[in-house]
């Protein structure tokens, strides 16, 4: 600023130089003129005038030159009070401004501060300090980078927004960073924020999941008392939350909380789930209650939208549980019980009818699993590739040969020329699906899982069939979707899928024969998770023509296998009292069944509720759990990124090694069992 205010005055005073050398040169030129003139004539009065000439304009250079310099010196003067005044004003202002600044260097140390600063800190003689001994949360660094950086900060109580200004200053030949740091005081606008967010409305919608069987195995006479009994527990946890509840339908009730007052029940992790299992009206089965909760909706509606979503998955992952969206994802809660099989088969038959309305509107069909496809995988492929040739549509199955765990049954029945090119793989099937295309997704619902993924793009027309608990990334976007998570396998329902459509032709026995293997695989030759309709299932595809030994044959092992599954039954070892965790450290070809074996095995021993084995497969690390009912493996894996079912789930960890999966393990257990 001093630089520019001289610039100023020096062009001002050359200025007025100017003039005044031009002035004097005139009058002396004038002068001289005259007496050359006075001379030649001798006027004398011509001569006097010439002199008077000359000598006024040596006058006018020696007067006007000590004019100018005090008249430069003058406005100097006037210029330097001004800045001085001004510079006063903005120092006195900057020390008096309400919000706090400071200004330190590159390592932190205070240079300069103001009022509002030292009073923030309620401490004096800051010159000299490091930023960081007062305000650990604040560094140097952050501002340093950026001209300009924005950064929230909290404090006693209050909340701050820092601007940060990041300056090069240069003195006798060192130069320096100097960063001025200013903080806004936001703690009214964010208290303000937290009153709106604690008014917030909270949607909850509530059903109870089992309404129908538990009616049916409970006497008519108790009916009232246990839905009775159902509305004062609604009603008391409702009332602990302060909330307002309305049963809108026989078995479905809509729940409003304060965002604020619905924090309690959070924290207390929905202990109505336990209230309504344990009401004891001579019902011979426990009601049990599904709760999908929103938080993240903009509006009412939205968060309404978002309730019903997420009661769907709660139904989907097999019900007696709540699911929370929030706007960082979501969050489960409860289920402990498994799923009760649904008596009644109108589902699948109404599934059955729209399967064959899509296939007889699509121009082919293409069935697709997850990826290494299993005996349920391929199975319910197979079952309806032969419905939708049985409607004269031309099917196909897209499956990587190469990765799937059925190649025994895959060679035998490629053997045949019916089925010689109905497998197609990844760059065949891209040039098949189109718009026209029916894709039909089998045994998954999460679209990273299929075979192919990008099929998915092609088409719209997706149907799903699954049994797996519903996940987060499922596959939302379908023209037909049968979820059941309380089916044995995918094979069980694509088996009563079948006995309603009216293809033109039947089942062979081969391809009976493979939706039984699925059945087998997946209920461990009918152990877990059966059903009366897995039996009916199993019943028709024998009629059909199914040899249970020569299935039986099928998952048998050579001696290296079942040897290497002793050696890691032998090291199990037993923790929390019930759970058996074994490491199978031993590389094969055949190290996944060896691990699911290994985890099925496992629940032979007396006290073993629940197993897992560990296998390293190149850069990952596989998990295979295993339960009797006790223990929820699903909700256990789910939490290294794993699913499945509540008896048999399974995950997978990349870059880990065995040591480190088991750490995870053991710390996934023990979160589960403290919830």
């Amino acid at each position: 600023m001093h630089e520019d205010n001289d610039n100023i005055v020096n062009i001002e005073f050359k200025n007025s130089i100017k003039s005044i050398a031009v002035t004097a040169a005139i009058l002396i030129v004038l002068g001289v003129i005259g007496l050359y003139c006075g001379v030649n004539g001798a006027y004398v009065a011509a001569k006097i005038i010439s002199v008077i000439s000359i000598g006024a304009g040596v006058l006018t250079v020696v007067l006007g030159y000590a004019v100018a310099l005090n008249r430069r010196k003058n406005v100097i003067k006037c210029i330097e009070q001004l800045s001085f005044g001004v510079n006063a004003s903005v120092k006195a202002a900057v020390m008096s401004f309400p919000d706090p600044i400071v200004v330190v260097d590159e390592a932190g140390t205070i240079c300069w501060y103001n009022l509002g600063f030292s009073g923030m800190c309620n401490v004096s003689g800051l010159y000299g300090a490091n930023i960081t001994e007062i305000f650990p949360d604040i560094h140097p660094e952050f501002f340093a980078d950026d001209t300009h950086s924005v950064r929230e900060f909290s404090y006693n109580g209050r909340d701050f927004v820092l601007h940060g200004n990041a300056t090069a200053y240069s003195t006798e030949g060192e130069s320096r960073i100097l960063i001025a740091i200013s903080f806004s005081d936001i703690s009214q606008i964010a208290r303000l924020q937290k009153q709106l967010e604690d008014k917030k409305t909270v949607v909850c919608c509530a059903v109870i999941d089992n309404y129908d069987e538990v009616l049916k195995e409970t006497p008519n006479a108790s009916h009232g008392m246990l839905i009775g009994d159902i509305d004062r527990c609604i009603s008391l946890w409702v009332e602990k939350g302060d909330g307002v509840y309305k049963r809108f339908e026989r078995d479905r009730y809509i729940i409003l909380f304060e965002n604020s007052k619905f924090e309690t029940l959070l924290n207390e992790k929905f202990t109505i789930l336990n209230e309504i299992k344990e009401i004891n009206q001579q019902n011979k089965i426990p009601a049990t209650l599904s709760i999908g909760v929103s938080t993240a909706g903009e509006d009412l509606r939205e968060n309404e939208l978002v309730a019903a979503a997420a009661l769907d998955m709660a139904l989907g992952r097999g019900g007696d549980q709540a699911v929370v969206k929030t706007v960082s994802g979501y969050k489960f809660f409860g289920a402990r019980s498994l799923g009760v099989e649904k008596t009644t088969k109108v589902k699948a038959r109404v599934v059955a009818h729209n399967l064959c309305s899509l296939i007889d509107a699509s121009s082919k069909v293409v069935i697709m699993g997850h990826k290494n496809s299993d005996y349920d995988s391929f199975g319910a492929a197979l079952g309806l590739y032969r419905a939708s040739e049985g409607r004269g549509k031309k099917a196909y199955i897209a499956m990587n040969r190469n990765t799937c765990n059925v190649s025994d049954f895959l060679h035998d029945i490629t053997m045949h020329e019916e089925y010689h090119d109905f497998i197609i793989g990844a760059d065949r099937a891209a040039g098949i699906v189109d718009e026209n295309t029916l894709l039909i997704i089998v045994d998954t619902h999460r679209a990273p899982m299929v075979e192919y993924t990008n099929l998915l793009e092609h088409t719209d027309n997706i149907v799903l069939i699954d049994h797996h608990r519903r996940c987060e990334d499922f596959i939302e976007k379908t023209s037909l979707t049968y979820h059941e998570p309380y089916a044995s396998s995918t094979c069980e329902m694509v088996t009563e899928i079948l006995q309603y459509m009216d293809s033109t032709r039947d089942i062979s026995v081969y391809e009976a024969e493979a939706l039984y293997c699925g059945i087998y695989m997946d209920t461990k030759a009918f152990t877990f998770k059966t059903g009366a309709r897995t039996f009916e299932a199993a019943a028709y595809l024998r009629k059909k023509g199914v040899d249970p030994v020569g299935v039986r044959r099928l998952f048998r092992n050579d001696i290296s296998m079942y040897i290497q599954k002793s050696k890691v039954i032998s090291n199990a070892k037993i923790y929390r009292d019930n759970i058996a965790i074994a490491i199978c450290d031993e590389v094969s070809k055949n190290v996944s069944i060896v691990v699911a074996q290994a985890a099925d095995n496992l629940l032979d021993i007396n006290g073993v509720e629940a197993s897992f084995v560990l296998a390293q497969v190149g850069q990952k690390v596989i998990i295979s759990g295993r339960s009797l009912g006790a223990v929820n493996v699903q909700v256990i894996l789910e939490k290294l990124g794993g699913g499945g079912h509540s008896t048999i789930a399974g995950a997978q960890l990349d870059k880990n090694s065995l040591s480190i999966a088991e750490l995870k393990l053991h710390n996934a257990i023990d979160e589960v069992l403290f919830e």
